[in-house]
């Protein structure tokens, strides 16, 4: 068994997102279609690790210790990163995340184009051509749409909104950028 610090995964992810959106510098085409998607997943996968990490390691803190058997029962049961962020800030820091805030609803979309995509099914239509039916289509939009832009906007709302979590725990504005280092691996500028 290896033992690590809490955040370890956290940058081991973000170091991997990182140059993903890098490589994409170097890329077109289909390629850089399947890797901005790639990027998308990942992103929000990183959100939903760091808020588990960083609600179990805040849990154990004296100060919210009353908080631990609710997040370690709603671990165990593997409530939706939906769940997690609505009910969480509340009950955990006192304070919700708020819906409207631009870093927060950019994070909602990001989340519903990451659905899209892992959630995919297929829209089984027909195409009529002179004299052929083609059935059982699928509509790919949301991965055909997609960009080197969409990669690097990712990367950029999961630690928008990982700061986010950050300041709604209590984190003061001043320190924000060193909570982001810490858990991100994101250098200070």
């Amino acid at each position: 068994m290896h033992r690590s610090s809490p955040n370890r995964i956290i940058w081991q992810y973000f170091d991997a997102l990182r140059r993903l959106v890098d490589s994409l510098d170097h890329s077109e085409g289909e390629p850089a279609r399947q890797d901005s998607a790639l990027c998308i997943m990942l992103a929000v996968t990183i959100v939903e690790a760091f808020l588990n990490v960083y609600a179990r390691v805040t849990v154990s803190e004296p100060k919210f210790a009353q908080h631990e058997q609710r997040v370690l029962s709603d671990l165990t049961k593997w409530k939706s990163l939906d769940y997690k962020l609505r009910k969480w800030p509340k009950v955990i820091f006192g304070k919700a995340l708020d819906p409207t805030s631009p870093t927060v609803s950019a994070f909602f979309k990001l989340k519903d184009r990451r659905n899209a995509l892992m959630h995919f099914t297929s829209s089984h239509e027909t195409m009529q051509l002179t004299g052929i039916s083609i059935q059982g289509l699928a509509n790919t939009s949301a991965l055909d749409a997609l960009t080197q832009t969409d990669a690097a906007s990712a990367l950029k709302v999961a630690e928008d909104m990982i700061a986010e979590l950050l300041r709604v725990s209590g984190i003061p504005e001043c320190k924000i950028f060193q909570a982001l280092h810490l858990w991100t691996g994101r250098v200070p500028t």
